[in-house]
């Protein structure tokens, strides 16, 4: 058998939800018909969805859900760097061109995440805030936005999701 890494949903912070030592393997394997409503068990198919090869290059996830919420599919998206732009620029870059596509199951939830090398910072509510402003701007309704480390999965503070 080959060798394989396994990672750990570890969510912290003063003002964010806390997952300790939670990991995909705690998935049962009915996960997929189960909603992706509780932040924990969708921190944990985050955890599963983002590999470390995309938390090392940095990617936006996007994973799409059945419009009772239950896993559908994941798509993985390349970040452009392009010095100078924010968060939100990024974002809309991004995530613009796949909006037509969230648009044709319009009851259709998303769940995105950010993936990096670098631990959680400042700029992750303005990520959170961009990619929930365009969710909102395109009729998507987004469950949740965490940020996937190689060190586990966080949830950056937003005051509401759409």
């Amino acid at each position: 058998m080959g060798h394989f890494c396994l990672w750990i949903t570890r969510i912290r912070g003063p003002e964010h939800g806390i997952f300790l030592d939670m990991s995909f393997e705690q998935l049962p394997t009915t996960w997929p018909d189960q909603p992706l409503t509780d932040p924990a068990f969708a921190a944990n198919v985050v955890d599963l969805m983002v590999s470390l090869g995309d938390r090392h290059l940095g990617t936006l996830t996007v994973i799409l859900c059945h419009p009772d919420s239950r896993y559908r599919s994941t798509v993985t998206l390349k970040i452009p760097r392009f010095p100078g732009q924010t968060p939100d620029d990024l974002c809309r870059a991004v995530l613009e061109p796949i909006v037509p596509s969230l648009q044709a199951s319009p009851d259709a939830p998303v769940i995105i995440a950010l993936g990096r090398r670098a631990q959680p910072d400042h700029l992750d509510a303005e990520w959170a805030a961009a990619a929930s402003a365009l969710c909102a701007d395109a009729g998507v309704r987004l469950l949740g936005f965490y940020i996937a480390t190689k060190d586990g999965v966080h949830q950056p503070a937003l005051a509401a999701l759409t």
